[in-house]
């Protein structure tokens, strides 16, 4: 979802983050060609060598994911006399090839101490065994445990089938989560009867310094109690089902993920704190409306908004939400016109 939030930015081109499981490489494509959407891809090659794989196994480099399998399969290598050179070189290679035949349109080499002469074998290599690609996929083998696919595997080729994964919820979606929804319909809902009796009130009391302070006094309080409120004043509970990106994302992500995200945690709490987007998605998904974390482009934070109250500019047309779905504040009424002596 995020990334099809970036090509709609403006995004020209596309790098993975680093990883060796060729399906998830393949899903990128044909992910692309499922939402025809013309971007080309470069693969991501890292040259990798085993000191280097303990700590990416560790989660110590956000967004690179190197398995336990993986880990030990580069122990291996590493024993021998050229402590692994020649076998990370030939990986690179081979990577390179079956980029090259599933039809990425360049690849980015990367690593440390890296020389002229590897990159140019690894192209020459490459291209030399590109021509037998699928044969080398199985070689690429290194899933994550219980990681998400968008689409099924083809038992036939390693990769990817055309068939749409099912991920069906089981989650026990909170009660809060339910409430908000049924809040949102009725007080939230420009087209609802609350709203169209309530915005003239919101103007009023916009209008009051001192029914104005305790009216957000007030929100803040009660948002404070059930999200966690950082009183920002241009508020993102509609854009990540009902979660607050600015008190429980210690990024304030408002878009998506960030690419550090790991096995659905976050990246600043592994294990302690699940990603928001993951309890978003969840919520979502429960309800059958998954599809809605790509449809909104989110802006930055309206920093002018601060300490201000969200449901007064939303309701009055302030707040990023207000803009997109077109609301603009009441018309104010203008004093009724005297009637001149003698035509009464």
């Amino acid at each position: 979802a995020k990334l099809a939030k970036k090509i709609e930015c403006g995004a020209q081109f596309i790098i993975p983050q680093v990883g060796y499981d060729m399906r998830k490489m393949d899903e990128i494509l044909q992910w692309l060609n499922y939402k025809n959407l013309k971007v080309p891809v470069l693969a991501n090659i890292y040259i990798l060598p085993y000191s280097v794989s303990k700590f990416m196994n560790a989660n110590n480099v956000p967004g690179c994911v190197v398995t336990d399998k993986m880990v030990a399969d580069l122990a291996a290598e590493a024993a021998a006399p050229d402590k692994g050179k020649a076998a990370r070189l030939l990986r690179a290679a081979k990577h390179y090839a079956i980029a090259k035949g599933m039809g990425c349109a360049g690849a980015h080499l990367a690593g440390h101490n890296i020389s002229y002469q590897m990159v140019e074998y690894i192209i020459d290599k490459g291209e030399e065994l590109s021509k037998g690609w699928k044969g080398l996929v199985e070689e690429f083998d290194y899933p994550q445990k219980e990681g998400f696919y968008f689409f099924e595997k083809n038992a036939a080729t390693g990769l990817n089938s055309d068939t749409l994964s099912v991920r069906p919820s089981r989650r026990r979606i909170p009660l809060i989560y339910r409430i908000s929804r049924l809040a949102h319909s009725i007080m939230f809902n420009e087209k609802s009867l609350f709203f169209r009796m309530f915005q003239p009130t919101a103007a009023r009391i916009d209008s009051k310094p001192r029914a104005k302070r305790n009216f957000g006094w007030l929100e803040h309080q009660a948002k404070t109690a059930m999200f966690g409120c950082m009183n920002c004043g241009d508020c993102g509970l509609f854009d990540v089902a009902y979660i607050c990106p600015m008190s429980q994302c210690p990024k304030q992500q408002r878009n998506g993920p960030c690419g550090g995200s790991y096995e659905g945690w976050c990246e600043v709490y592994p294990g302690e704190r699940e990603c928001i987007w993951v309890q978003a998605y969840n919520r979502l998904k429960r309800f059958g409306e998954e599809g809605k974390i790509e449809q909104n482009i989110v802006p930055p934070c309206n920093w002018a908004l601060t300490e201000t109250s969200s449901w007064l500019n939303f309701y009055l047309g302030r707040d990023h939400t207000a803009k997109k779905l077109g609301i603009a504040p009441p018309k104010k009424r203008g004093k009724k016109a005297e009637v001149p002596a003698g035509q009464a």
